[in-house]
């Protein structure tokens, strides 16, 4: 082996290729054994390995070159290594190895460009062996999919250069953890996490009505694509605090084909929490290419729970236990609960297990009741727990489980959510007084501050809701749309429903079109007097004699002067 390069650098700019690659795709192991071939009249095999240091966000390629049937290394390998990610080269580089494997360390750095060190020079830094290389860079803070290109040059001797370059094309999935941040009605701040095995996620999303969690990543559909892919592997990581996705199973789809319960499997065993994981095989990604025509050159996922009220599920902090837990109807302050339960033994393959158990209830972490008692063990019959709800509970309430068979680690939370809000689309039922006060006011036979009085109301009851706005507008384009003018007119007549009128002034809210000022004062009922020149632009703007804007103008001066306030 020629000396080591102790402390000279080589820096490899990037660059996007513009010839062909050999298209290879990674799957959902950090594993790629190619199959064996003859090389210098030895059956060789070549295995490329991966694996990542979660604390120091390292990830080490190990490329191997071994006789097939003695599993023993072959000795001065020259490789030659491209290593390509998001069609963008990374490096190309030669590297000779006395024991057929080459260890790269693909090092996090603030670096645009690639840059080759020998261990030599940093392994003391990075505990690292000193006969491996790191690849500094940028690039390397995000797992996904990484493209080899891997040629031997040379085995047994370095002089012993092969007539017939061996080439290899493969890739490798590294895991990559992404965390999305919701804001969950019941449930409140959650993160979701998703870990790809094969490329980086281009987009996500949690529909919380349905409870679907929707994700995308890159995916060239073509028949070389499949038979290089051994299998798509995606996890789901979701918190233990969000009850929602503590379900029992799961229904997934990829790109609108439902797939088989055997791709999801549930585990609750991880101290991240629950994860959630999604296999589909090669022959089932065959069946999906052979029978379908996609457009798109990507996959959508599709994950989201079975039913509605199917139990939650949790195990136990020691793994021996695993918990089913439901309830009927919805669950209300003031109101009587009855929680059903199973009490199952993972160690015997779920079966139910008669165990002495502690079951507590807390809210806002105190202790609001608990029932000491033994499981019955029993198929067809559960155990059960009756409580009264007092009426100034409202929230999540935490059911905890605990001591289950003696053991204090056997122990599991479950959350519950007491008078859940749902995401029902919301009913505009303006009092018929309001209707009233505004022709009356039109007509001047009452004050103004009787009409401002209904409009706040709308605005505190919220009926009328204030939006956030997209963009501050400039009084050449407070264009208002037609169809807010003829809304305006159709709901005084009573020929459409408030909703629709609520809606057009929420548009105009939330494009800018009426921006909400701060108000410069507090306006008692008394002080809240229109200027004329107010109530004539709204007649001259409905006769169309003046803009938008000078309308417009006319309705943010209400507002800035605290004529209208805005209540916060």
């Amino acid at each position: 082996m020629k000396s080591p390069l102790l402390a000279i650098c080589i820096v490899f700019s990037a660059m996007i290729l513009t010839y062909n690659i050999p298209a290879s795709f990674g799957h959902g192991f950090g594993t790629e054994t190619m199959p064996s071939v003859m090389i210098d009249g030895m059956e060789s095999t070549l295995e490329v390995a991966s694996t990542t240091n979660r604390d120091t966000g390292i990830r080490q390629i190990m490329i191997s070159l071994f006789e097939t049937e003695s599993g023993n290394m072959i000795n001065n390998v020259s490789f030659e290594v491209d290593l390509i990610k998001n069609e963008q080269r990374l490096f190309k580089n030669n590297f000779e190895r006395d024991g057929g494997v080459l260890i790269m360390n693909l090092v996090p750095s603030q670096d645009s460009e690639v840059e080759i060190i020998n261990q030599g020079t940093v392994a003391s830094f990075l505990g690292l062996a000193s006969d491996q290389f790191n690849l500094k860079g940028k690039v390397f803070e995000n797992g996904g999919l990484y493209q080899f290109n891997v040629k031997i040059l040379t085995v047994n001797d370095y002089n012993n250069k092969l007539s017939e370059v061996v080439e290899y094309d493969l890739g490798i999935s590294i895991p990559e953890t992404t965390y999305y941040q919701i804001d969950d009605k019941n449930f409140g701040i959650q993160e979701l996490g998703i870990i790809t095995y094969f490329d980086q996620i281009t987009e996500f999303n949690y529909d919380q009505s349905s409870r679907q969690i929707k994700f995308s990543f890159p995916f060239d559909w073509s028949q070389k694509t499949i038979e290089q892919t051994t299998v798509i592997h995606e996890e789901i990581i979701v918190p233990r605090s969000f009850g929602d996705l503590l379900v029992t199973s799961f229904t997934a789809s990829l790109n609108e084909i439902i797939l088989p319960e055997s791709a999801i499997n549930i585990d609750d065993f991880s101290s991240e929490g629950r994860i959630v994981h999604i296999v589909v095989s090669q022959n089932e990604l065959q069946d999906f290419f052979s029978n379908n025509q996609f457009d798109i050159n990507e996959i959508v996922m599709k994950v989201e729970p079975s039913q509605d009220d199917l139990p939650l599920s949790g195990v136990t902090e020691n793994g021996q236990f695993k918990i089913h837990l439901w309830w009927e109807n919805e669950i209300k302050s003031n109101s009587n609960v009855r929680l059903h339960y199973d009490i199952l033994d993972t160690f015997l393959k779920d079966r139910p297990i008669s165990v002495p158990y502690e079951l507590k209830v807390f809210y806002n972490e105190e202790e609001l009741l608990k029932k000491n008692g033994i499981s019955s063990g029993s198929k067809t019959t559960s155990d059960g727990f009756e409580f009264f709800i007092p009426s100034d509970v409202t929230g999540i309430l935490i059911v905890k489980f605990e001591g289950l068979g003696g053991s204090s680690l056997a122990r599991v939370d479950f959350p519950l959510v007491i008078n859940r809000e749902t995401n029902t689309p919301q009913e505009y039922l303006i009092p018929a007084w309001i209707k009233n006060n505004a022709g009356w006011w039109a007509d001047g036979q009452i004050p103004d501050s009787a009409f401002v009085q209904g409009i706040q109301f709308l605005i505190k009851e919220g009926i009328i809701v204030i939006p956030p706005t997209e963009q501050e507008t400039s009084s050449e384009s407070t264009s208002i749309p037609a169809w807010i003018k003829n809304n305006a007119g159709w709901w005084a007549d009573g020929q459409i429903p408030d909703s629709t009128f609520v809606q057009g002034i929420q548009f105009l809210i939330k494009e800018g079109i009426i921006v909400i000022p701060p108000t410069e004062q507090e306006t008692s009922s008394e002080s809240t007097s229109i200027p004329a020149w107010i109530k004539n632009n709204a007649g001259w703007w409905a006769d169309g004699q003046i803009p938008d804007s000078a309308f417009v103008q006319g309705i943010q001066f209400l507002i800035k002067e605290g004529i209208i306030v805005i209540e916060q």
